[in-house]
């Protein structure tokens, strides 16, 4: 079976191994830009829906933080080193935590400290739910909790719904990728019937992507080939679908 993300993994685990050896000379800023060389070096895309905003690489660090804690342990060997450059992914797993014992206004306050805007709005929600996924995603979370994460989030920011609801249409068109990359989805009709699936699976089943939102997924995160993709998905002008309907509601702010 494919690995779908052992390159990113490889990568990470290297480009860590740079951070450490050069810890007296780095900080965040240096670790983004290291970051995107070595992905652009090795034609990765960071793992993203269709937007691909600005700050991209820096939420991406995500994926450096996940695999050096919870994968190498790196933050009980060199604590400073997290510190020093993945703050902010500590300071969301941290809000996270107290989001999940239930510690609802200790964690607008952190989360409105985090905001750039200084305001608790769909970037920094899109953000803190980015911690989780990519623990999902590289096997250190599982779905029943990512589905439980996605509720208390929801419990704590009503005002964020359609946030919530966009992350998850962003899991499920992620994970439609995957298995489309693996080559575990056959046919059309079986495509349709897991992205409903997925869907219902954590608990939002309106949160069905379009064909287009996959593709694009598919395309950038795993790079799927356009003939594979043809096969399975719904073109954008071709067939007489839903998916006009869709097609441009989607999105997720900061993916």
């Amino acid at each position: 079976m494919k690995s779908p993300h052992k390159k990113r993994v490889q990568v990470a685990v290297a480009l860590l191994s740079e951070l450490v050896k050069s810890f007296d000379n780095v900080d965040r800023s240096i670790a983004v830009e290291m970051l995107k060389k070595a992905y652009q070096a090795h034609k990765l895309q960071p793992i993203r829906g269709k937007a691909q905003p600005p700050d991209i690489y820096d939420k991406e660090m995500a994926t450096l933080y996940i695999i050096g804690k919870y994968g190498l342990k790196l933050d009980q060997e060199y604590p400073e080193l997290f510190e020093k450059v993945f703050y902010v992914e500590e300071a969301l797993e941290c809000t996270l935590n107290s989001v999940l014992e239930g510690k609802l206004k200790e964690a607008r306050e952190k989360l409105k400290e985090l905001s750039p805007s200084g305001t608790i709005d769909s970037n920094i929600i899109a953000r803190l739910l980015r911690m989780p996924l990519t623990k999902l995603t590289l096997g250190f979370l599982s779905e029943e909790e990512f589905k439980n994460v996605l509720y208390k989030v929801l419990e704590a920011f009503p005002e964020e719904e359609r946030t919530v609801m966009n992350y998850a249409k962003f899991f499920v068109g992620l994970k439609l990728a995957e298995l489309i990359f693996k080559g575990e989805v056959r046919s059309r009709e079986e495509k349709e019937a897991l992205k409903k699936a997925l869907a219902i699976r954590i608990g939002f089943s309106k949160s069905v992507p379009s064909d287009e939102y996959v593709k694009a997924i598919a395309k950038s995160v795993f790079s799927v080939s356009d003939k594979v993709l043809e096969k399975l998905l719904y073109s954008r002008t071709g067939d007489k679908t839903d998916e006009k309907v869709k097609q441009e509601r989607e999105g997720v702010s900061g993916s």
